[in-house]
């Protein structure tokens, strides 16, 4: 533990004299940071229960804290409460009184705020309008010396960990902290966040909060082993090279010669209290990350001064090293998780979306983020009789037979509407079907089948929420048809149809109750949000919509429910207007094919008249149909849709990672990566805009170029 500082000592010092004077429970001392937002919490004494009641900071404006409120308003804050109030962290477990009092300058400005709790009071009436007065004064006079002292120092962050002090003995006025409390009082609140941290960076990042200033280190380096070798999986305070040199230094030297290999793993908590070395680092400790016996990696940790280890320092720092060794285990099995999740889930929807001139198609699938395998699913359907048909449903639950369900009720619906059946019968006899197949679980979808001639659609819904239509710009809703119940609810259900206009231009949306419902945004809430981005829309790209509609629940960081969207466009059949459009495929791994790619594209530009791009779009094209051949390892599909002002062009693979921009190599190593990011620079640098997007189980690579002027050309 680093020495209190002149200030921290100042506050030290009064606040255990109060809290000896006063007969309370704990005292805290608590100061504002430089954000102006924040109270943290720098010093507290008490008994050994204060680590479990003190929160190491929260909130100047949250009212439930009484020391916001002191030091909010300049005025003591006094409460007497039975239980905590809901919301505030952590809670004390027992009656308890509390008095906050602010620490008011000479400027009237509040430099903190003094808390004191007294735990089960008893007759609190007869004592608090002198122990209230007592306080105030004892601020007062706490305040006076920290201004002789020159003040407090501005604090850009928290600590993470008050310093904990002993309570005053008696006969005794020397100073002593007890640093196994501030040491046990830091792995608790590591645990308790390491709780709540589902994915690996999620870990690193509180082990970064968590260890680094509250042990005082410089600098964190996380090494996992991965089939036999380690790998390095966060560091923080140093670069990669020297964070794997310090998670591999097991014989005590960090010299930039030194080999590193797998070699063997830490297997015992090493502690080097001096290193020679020109680097940074003056002393580091390794600490093996283990469970169940079996060494998994690596935390080192690095400070830039000899240092001596004390037996309570070492003993924390093993258990915090086990806490982390165990939150990295679960959060690797849960990524694990994920990934087949989302590969299970990505291998049920549909491959490619069909293409039409007449409409423009865009849709979105994503995953919950907590690892779950979901029901939802879209899907677009050429039928017989020349119709487009949109589905989307969604299976209740998140677990395997979810997907399976999906799985199974989407062949159905393919297998009805390629007969020719109406919406209306289709989910009637794929309703039955479930009931023949003994699925156990209910499913919402609707059906719309878009009839291009007509210009109107035929929709039928088995429970699910209804489309929205409009044109962009404008005011969407939903049609008013028939509100079937659930596919599986029972066997002998007749569904039925609603016809409603679809003129040339509007758009279709349909979504899954994933889009507008979370656990922090109501179903009524999402659904507002939806129609007021659809409104704003105005003339936005399907891609970019559908983008800012996963916008409304959540993000890919945190997401508590997959969510689909399918989003159409009738183009319009009219001269002039229907759209023109083409495509050609590329088999797997036939690089020698990107040579008839490009007279597809040298045809296609001299019939729709565009010779004027046609050198940028040979260009642009064969840069990303080469690399989707290299690095996708799929059959490849270029699409082009002609717009009045621009020809758009969509590349497709089965690869769903999204593709990356050229990496600056440090070392200068070839990476398997690097040509595919040069082509995306060329890309950039031809097109008017460009971009990514789900398509199917893979990815679609995308780029417009703009029509040149009369006096470009």
């Amino acid at each position: 533990m680093t020495a209190l500082d002149t200030g921290d000592r100042i506050l030290a010092a009064g606040l255990r004299q109060t809290v000896h004077e006063l007969q309370a429970t704990t005292g805290t001392a608590m100061v504002p940071l430089d954000d102006g937002q924040t109270l943290a919490n720098v010093v507290v004494v008490g008994d050994p229960l204060s680590i479990f009641t003190v929160a190491d900071h929260h909130p100047v404006n949250d009212d439930r804290y009484t020391g916001a409120v002191a030091y909010r308003t300049g005025r003591q804050c006094v409460r007497v409460l039975g239980e905590t109030p809901s919301g505030v962290r952590p809670a004390i477990p027992f009656p308890y009184a509390i008095v906050a009092t602010p620490l008011v300058g000479h400027d009237g400005q509040s430099l903190g705020v003094i808390v004191l709790v007294w735990a089960d009071p008893v007759e609190w009436a007869a004592i608090s309008a002198r122990v209230q007065n007592r306080c105030a004064i004892l601020a007062e006079e706490l305040a006076r010396t920290l201004h002789l002292r020159g003040g407090l120092p501005l604090r850009t962050h928290s600590p993470g960990a008050p310093r904990f002090i002993l309570p005053l003995p008696a006969g005794q006025d020397v100073l002593h902290e007890s640093a196994s409390l501030s040491l046990v009082y830091q792995i608790t609140r590591f645990a308790a966040q390491l709780s709540q941290a589902p994915s690996l960076r999620d870990v690193v990042e509180t082990a970064i909060a968590r260890i680094m200033e509250p042990f005082g280190a410089q600098c964190l380096a996380i090494s996992v082993i991965d089939e036999g070798r380690p790998r390095l999986l966060g560091y923080s305070g140093v670069g990669p090279a020297l964070a794997v040199r310090l998670t591999s230094a097991s014989t005590g030297t960090l010299e930039e010669g030194t080999a590193i290999g797998p070699g063997p793993s830490v297997d015992r908590p090493l502690f080097f209290e001096t290193v020679e070395t020109d680097g940074p680092i003056a002393a580091y400790c390794l600490l093996p990350l283990t469970i169940d016996d079996h060494e998994t990696g690596t935390l080192a940790l690095g400070f830039d001064h000899p240092r001596d280890f004390r037996a309570e320092e070492r003993a924390a720092l093993a258990t915090v090293a086990q806490l982390l060794a165990q939150s990295i285990g679960r959060a690797r099995q849960f990524e694990t998780e994920r990934r087949m999740a989302q590969a299970l889930q990505q291998g049920l929807l549909p491959h490619a979306l069909p293409h039409h001139g007449e409409v423009d198609v865009a849709a979105r699938y994503v995953t919950s983020t907590i690892g779950a395998v979901g029901g939802d699913w879209y899907d677009v359907v050429n039928l017989p009789d020349g119709r487009v048909g949109l589905v989307i449903g969604d299976v209740e639950g998140h677990t395997s037979r979810a997907a399976a369900t999906m799985g199974q009720i989407r062949s159905a619906i393919r297998a009805y509407a390629a007969e020719g059946h109406r919406p209306a019968d289709v989910l009637t006899r794929t309703n039955r079907l479930l009931a023949d197949l003994g699925a156990d679980l209910l499913a919402t979808c609707c059906c719309v089948w878009l009839d291009l001639e007509a210009e109107a659609a035929e929709i039928s819904s088995a429970g699910h929420l209804a489309p929205l239509l409009g044109r962009p710009g404008d005011r969407f809703a939903a049609p008013e048809l028939p509100q079937g119940i659930p596919l599986g609810v029972q066997p002998d259900t007749c569904y039925t149809s609603a016809q409603t206009p679809v003129p040339e231009g509007t758009i279709l949306v349909l979504y899954t109750d994933g889009l507008v419902r979370s656990h922090s945004v109501r179903l009524d809430d999402g659904i507002a949000e939806l129609h007021a981005r659809l409104a704003a829309s105005g003339g936005s790209r399907l891609e970019v919509l559908a983008d800012g509609l996963l916008e409304i629940t959540g993000t890919d960081n945190r997401r508590d429910d997959d969510a689909a969207v399918l989003i159409a466009q009738f183009v319009g059949l009219h001269a002039g207007r229907r759209q023109r459009v083409g495509r050609t495929f590329v088999q797997r791994h036939d690089l020698r094919a990107v040579g008839d790619v490009r007279r597809f594209l040298r045809e296609q530009a001299r019939k729709w008249n565009w010779e004027a791009v046609s050198s940028d779009l040979e260009l642009a094209v064969t840069e990303l149909v080469t690399n989707a051949l290299v690095h996708a390892h799929s059959e490849v599909e270029v699409r082009l849709r002609e717009y009045t002002d621009r020809l758009r062009v969509d590349v497709r693979d089965s690869d769903p990672r999204p593709p990356l921009t050229a990496p600056v190599l440090a070392s200068g190593e070839a990476d398997n990566e690097s040509e595919h990011g040069r082509g995306l620079l060329i890309v950039d640098a031809l097109a008017s805009s460009w971009g990514n997007s789900p398509s199917g189980r893979g990815k679609s690579v995308w780029f417009e170029l703009s029509r040149p002027s009369a006096s470009d050309e």
